[in-house]
């Protein structure tokens, strides 16, 4: 689908990379330069094996890298050079590295006022906090989503997964879509900016809203394994490990079924939502016990489908990667990779009836792999330029 577009990625471990990963995987060219002389920095993160980092691997398939030594004049006009040729260019690199070296949108889009550029940063470019460092963490904290995750009296929890990286790759994967289709309509680019915290805050459903319409008296809070407003709605202990239950107004009369307790769809402690959140625990001490007449998960899950309502086991990645679900919409890929065989990978996580998953993934490149395959086809140097530009070490290339 975007076959025909050619992509800049100067980014780094994982928010850009994700979004260009996407952008690669809908038919986009994606040219990865990365920093002389180790490249991207996640070239070393775990797990490595013969010095091949499968973390790279994951997030980087189906992309060409060139490597340039961007602390010179040389590689800095490499990267002008191809931006120029580029339709979009993806960076993540601190406020102020690309425009001390004329390479920020303002400069890029002087001759090109077609190019879509996007950034991805912890706090975005404007604002109070632009000017400050930040990961995934830093998003998670800032945005209040750790804030209101953990137990009541314990401390404020990260998630097990990168969210504000993966969600930030995610948005600026969907707006450069929306670019490319604004361009289309007027002929000119422009320049994106996504924030790891917004991409967190905009996913909170009540702390905000209720605190405002409530005249500043609700504040969402750290509820554990349970939501406070609705329940039963959380994880609870099954036969063989958690298993996640949510039964709103609709669905309680039917999980008292499934419990064989018809008698608790009137009384007056249990059939109001406002009634049941009185007292959780009890809820959470019925369902466990009512559970733990089964022999298995399989049984309890079986029990709750057959009486409609939304239940899940809590599953550890390793176990989902091998659930037929997964195999099924081929969100469990198998990457090549000429050091560490087949890899599995999340696959991409969209379906589209024009769009085929390929029969195997593309690998992900070596460092500087295709440094003079990109600038001989991108930008028509001749083989002796490129050879002088790796004698000069402003290219570099490794088997890493």
């Amino acid at each position: 689908m975007l076959q025909g577009i050619r992509v800049l990625d100067l980014t780094q471990y994982l928010s850009g990379p994700s979004a260009a990963r996407l952008l690669a995987a809908m038919g986009a060219d994606v040219i990865k330069v990365e920093l002389g002389p180790g490249g991207d920095p996640s070239r070393a993160l775990p797990l490595v094996k013969d010095g091949r980092s499968a973390y790279y691997v994951q997030q980087n398939r189906g992309k060409r890298s060139v490597c340039v030594d961007f602390g010179r004049p040389e590689g800095h006009e490499v990267v002008r050079e191809l931006a120029q040729r580029c339709d979009v260019v993806v960076e993540n690199f601190g406020v102020g590295v690309l425009e001390r070296r004329g390479l920020d949108y303002k400069a890029l889009s002087e001759g090109h006022p077609g190019l879509i550029m996007a950034s991805i940063s912890a706090f975005g470019r404007t604002g109070p906090l632009a000017d400050l460092p930040g990961y995934d963490l830093m998003g998670q904290a800032v945005s209040g989503m750790m804030h209101v995750t953990g137990e009541p009296e314990g401390a404020p929890l990260f998630t097990g997964s990168p969210i504000a990286d993966c969600s930030s790759g995610v948005l600026l994967f969907a707006a450069v879509g929306h670019a490319l289709f604004h361009r289309e309509r007027t002929g000119r680019g422009q320049y994106i900016d996504v924030s790891m915290v917004d991409s967190l805050f905009h996913m909170h459903s009540i702390a905000v809203q209720a605190h405002s319409v409530s005249g500043g008296e609700y504040r969402q809070v750290r509820t554990g394994r349970q939501f406070d407003r609705v329940v039963p709605s959380g994880a609870y202990r099954s036969p063989q490990g958690w298993v996640v239950i949510q039964a709103l107004d609709r669905q309680w009369p039917r999980l008292c079924d499934a419990m064989d307790r018809p008698d608790l769809v009137d009384d007056p402690a249990w059939a109001s939502a406002d009634a049941r959140a009185e007292h959780p625990d009890d809820m959470t001490a019925l369902l466990e016990s009512w559970m733990a007449t089964f022999p298995d998960d399989a049984a309890v899950l079986a029990r709750l489908a057959e009486h409609r309502i939304p239940a899940a086991p809590v599953l550890d990645p390793a176990d989902a990667a091998a659930h037929p679900y997964f195999r099924e919409r081929q969100m469990v890929r198998e990457v090549p990779d000429e050091v560490l065989g087949q890899v599995s990978v999340p696959g991409f996580p969209i379906k589209f009836s024009e769009r085929d998953e390929p029969d195997v993934e593309p690998p992900a490149p070596f460092l500087g792999q295709h440094n003079a395959e990109v600038l001989r086809e991108v930008l028509g140097w001749d083989q002796d330029r490129v050879d002088a530009l790796h004698s000069a070490g402003v290219l570099f290339a490794d088997r890493v």
